[in-house]
């Protein structure tokens, strides 16, 4: 029986092959397991290692005896949380954080409540993906049997912990935000979904002589006021509690609406806008800020989209879909802005 020599072309091409399939592996394998990974930063919150570690070296035994993890299994878990970035050695078996780690901190961190939410309730909503992709609607109220904002009206720690994380997301984008627009000097401007009263507060201090009303829901409408009285604006500013579902409260010369519209489908978004329509005087106006769904960083907007219906039953919108939107709900834009970040400004008046 003859004997078959591969030669140096063959075996090159099967080698090829080889290094083909284990990219594909390993890319797919790092895919699989973002769970864990989640897995292991909500622990190390749930653990307040994050606390434990704030600006200090501790020994893995002494780490053992404020966690309650055994110091051989710590161990373990301290070598995947070190791979991660979060921790790093400072000696013969001890710690520090990185500076990653400053973000998970329970009093201050701005992803601390993320965090939380990533390893337990919105870790249960994902796993109900496929309901979502099937009905088009919130895979947290499925699982959960309440929605998002029912979810802080009973946790106090989830809604300031969102707060505190929604505050960072507008701080980063203000200037840029307030370099595009000319916002008034005086009259009343009202943020619907205030959030924690950043946007609103920013825009008083600018301007001695404007008033402002922040709109938000029962859950977190004491934390708008905390911020208002932090930047001594308080006296200029009325704290509205309600349901912009409902109702909207009138009075306002411009009515802000700023990253709320992407949290609701077509027919709730719509209401929201046409209650406010309601509202807005004969000269009112009304600013919809919104980020842009673009093309160009697909993936991470596909994300975004995605998980805007499976937490909310809302979805991201391109610059002519939120234009759109507002003249089914009775307005003309006026002028449509769009910031380096993809943040649009719609700059929008009611049909007479």
């Amino acid at each position: 029986m003859p004997i078959r020599v591969i030669g140096p072309a063959r075996a090159g091409v099967a080698g090829d092959a080889r290094v083909r399939v284990m990219a594909v592996f390993e890319r797919l394998s790092a895919l699989l397991d973002g769970h864990i990974r989640t897995q292991l930063v909500a622990s190390a919150v749930r653990f307040r290692i994050p606390d434990h570690l704030a600006d200090r070296t501790l020994t893995d035994a002494e780490l053992s005896g404020l966690t309650g993890i055994g110091v051989p299994t710590l161990r373990r878990y301290l070598r995947a949380l070190e791979g991660l970035g979060l921790v790093e050695p400072a000696g013969e078996n001890a710690y520090r954080g990185t500076a990653l780690i400053e973000s998970l901190r329970r009093d201050t961190g701005i992803l601390y409540g993320h965090a939380l939410m990533a390893g337990a309730e919105y870790y249960g909503a994902w796993s109900e993906l496929d309901y979502a992709l099937r009905t088009g609607e919130s895979a947290f109220e499925h699982r959960y049997g309440r929605d998002l904002w029912r979810h802080f009206d009973g946790d106090d720690d989830a809604a300031v912990s969102f707060a505190r994380t929604m505050r960072f997301n507008t701080e980063r984008f203000l200037q840029e935000i307030l370099g595009l627009y000319d916002f008034p000097d005086d009259g009343v401007v009202a943020d619907l979904g205030a959030g924690d009263g950043t946007l609103l507060a920013e825009l008083l201090v600018r301007a001695p002589k404007l008033r402002g009303i922040a709109f938000e829901q029962p859950a977190t409408i004491g934390i708008a006021r905390r911020t208002m009285e932090d930047r001594a604006v308080a006296d200029r500013c009325e704290l509205v509690a309600g349901d912009f579902l409902a109702e909207v409260p009138p009075g306002a010369d411009l009515y802000v609406i700023k990253s709320v519209i992407h949290n609701w489908n077509d027919e709730a978004a719509l209401r929201i806008l046409r209650n406010c329509r309601t509202s807005i005087g004969e000269r009112g106006r009304l600013l919809l800020i919104e980020r842009a769904l673009k093309i160009d960083d697909a993936l991470e907007a596909a994300i975004r989209d995605l998980a805007m219906l499976v937490l909310l039953g809302g979805q991201s919108r391109s610059v002519g879909e939120y234009e759109e939107l507002l003249r089914r709900a009775g307005y003309s834009v006026e002028q449509t802005l769009t910031a380096p970040s993809g943040f649009c400004l719609l700059d929008a008046k009611p049909d007479v």
